[in-house]
């Protein structure tokens, strides 16, 4: 990891209470407004690759509705909990990364409570009647701060073939948002930009994303693309992406519904010279109740962005199958 500067996360959602509510942070100065460097368009720079890994938790505790802001005690013993729920799930069997490749730890100071900011509670909204979660290894992260809402599923749970796997098992997609969510590794992106358009890259998968900016119109709703399709413009020194048309194959958001009808609109906006604000807002009122926007910091690194060697190191689909078949096999020979 770079080493990054200390400084709070400021989002115009929560600045009014920033100086009130955490006198353990360093104060932010609104009376000064930041101007961000301009590229050779005259746009605000947004270029380089950026970390967005964060230890605040998607979610505020349930048993604390109104606590807006941890103390460093607090992240202190979140961090000794999180540590000992992996070493339980290793010791479960389940087979996850040790604590050394894990990368959750927040570059940018952020004690909030959540990521969450809207609604007031800091928790997700309520499920549409009917809209069901899945389970298997998400539930068993779900509560355990700087995990990404996984999309673990991305297909099957069969084992007949490759096929009946998800697609982040193959190798193929994986839960690169939009919305970006922090995780526990892989929290790197960078951002190469055009007068015209914007290409976003994630770490994980090498996804790129494509962002317009010359107004061209919406695409049909025909047209419908694992990663949604996205759309941008500058509203001040802030970029605005609206993505949908999602195929509806993976799910919404926090492992639950479909992404077919999913709108999400994001906002990057430049705060300090290592400090990039990133603050996405989903509505998908055929999954949740009620829109919810999330906001973080994108912290400014000197690191590159590496292959990204999932195929080359995937033994999942030959243990799994491989495991099938020889159930299968056990299963024929008893009844002989």
């Amino acid at each position: 990891m770079a080493a990054m500067g200390k400084c709070m996360i400021v989002s115009p959602l929560v600045v009014s209470i920033l100086a009130a509510s955490a006198p353990a942070a360093r104060a932010a100065d609104t009376t000064t407004k930041y101007q961000a460097p301009r590229n050779e368009y005259g746009q605000p720079d947004l270029r380089g690759v950026w970390n967005f890994s964060s230890d605040v938790p998607l979610q505020r505790p349930k048993d604390t509705p109104d606590k807006l802001f941890r103390t460093r005690e607090d992240i202190a013993k979140a961090n000794a909990a999180r540590q000992k729920q992996l070493e339980q799930l290793t010791q479960q069997g389940v087979g996850f990364h040790n604590e050394f490749w894990l990368d959750y730890q927040s570059q940018v100071e952020d004690l909030r409570t959540s990521l969450l900011v809207y609604p007031p509670n800091g928790r997700l909204p309520k499920l549409v009647d009917g809209v069901t979660k899945i389970g298997g290894l998400a539930a068993a992260f779900k509560d355990i701060p700087g995990t990404r809402p996984v999309r673990f599923g991305f297909g099957g749970i069969g084992k007949d073939g490759p096929e009946d796997r998800g697609l982040s098992e193959r190798c193929l997609a994986a839960d690169n948002g939009p919305p970006f969510a922090p995780g526990f590794d892989n929290n790197y992106l960078q951002i190469f930009q055009g007068r015209d358009h914007v290409v976003i890259l994630n770490e994980q998968i090498h996804d790129a994303r494509t962002v317009f900016l010359d107004e061209r119109p919406p695409l049909d709703p025909e047209l419908r693309g694992w990663y949604g399709y996205s759309r941008g413009h500058w509203q001040g020194d802030t970029l605005v992406i609206e993505t949908r048309n999602f195929n509806g194959l993976t799910q919404s958001f926090d492992a639950a519904g479909t992404s077919y009808d999913k709108v999400v609109t994001e906002r990057f906006t430049r705060t300090a010279n290592d400090t990039v604000e990133y603050q996405a807002t989903v509505v998908d009122p055929k999954t949740f109740t009620d829109r919810f926007t999330l906001v973080f910091p994108l912290a400014k690194t000197d690191k590159r962005l590496y292959e990204f060697a999932c195929h080359e190191g995937n033994y999942s689909m030959e243990i799994i199958l491989g495991g099938a078949r020889k159930e299968e096999a056990d299963a024929l020979q008893a009844k002989q």
